[in-house]
């Protein structure tokens, strides 16, 4: 297998600290504190996990010859917790697919699950609920 792409960051602190680049490029300081302006974890997850579907789902309908212009993935990652106090995630992935007929997007939803490295990390861990506008 070739690597392709290292990325490091340094957590310090727990859900209430902060994760980092070591290079300084990119910062963020972690809140549970329920604020509509605080991150979590669940958060960079999401925005991780969005993107790189998002980059699956425009390689899958490019493959279909279709257009990609105006792609988007909502991401939204939930923390949820299990009768015995155990932690879960669940994830949906929404995506707008401006000019996509109903059955093409459904297609080109699932050739991206198929083919996302989040998607094939997470398979059989994880709820991962997908839908289109």
């Amino acid at each position: 297998m070739k690597t392709i792409h290292i990325a490091e960051m340094i957590a310090q602190g727990g859900r209430d600290g902060s994760v980092e680049a070591p290079e300084g490029s990119f910062a963020v300081q972690l809140s549970t504190d329920e604020k509509p302006e605080s991150v979590t974890p669940e958060h960079l997850f999401a925005g991780a996990y969005g993107s790189c579907f998002l980059g699956a789902l425009k390689n899958a309908a490019e493959t279909a010859h279709l257009p990609t212009e105006g792609f988007t993935v909502l991401a939204r990652a939930h923390l949820e917790e299990d009768r015995r106090g155990g932690y879960n995630l669940n994830v949906e992935l929404r995506a707008a697919m401006p000019g996509i007929s109903e059955s093409d997007a459904r297609h080109v939803l699932n050739l991206a699950h198929q083919t996302c490295p989040y998607s094939k990390a997470t398979r059989g861990n994880i709820n991962v609920s997908l839908a289109f506008d």
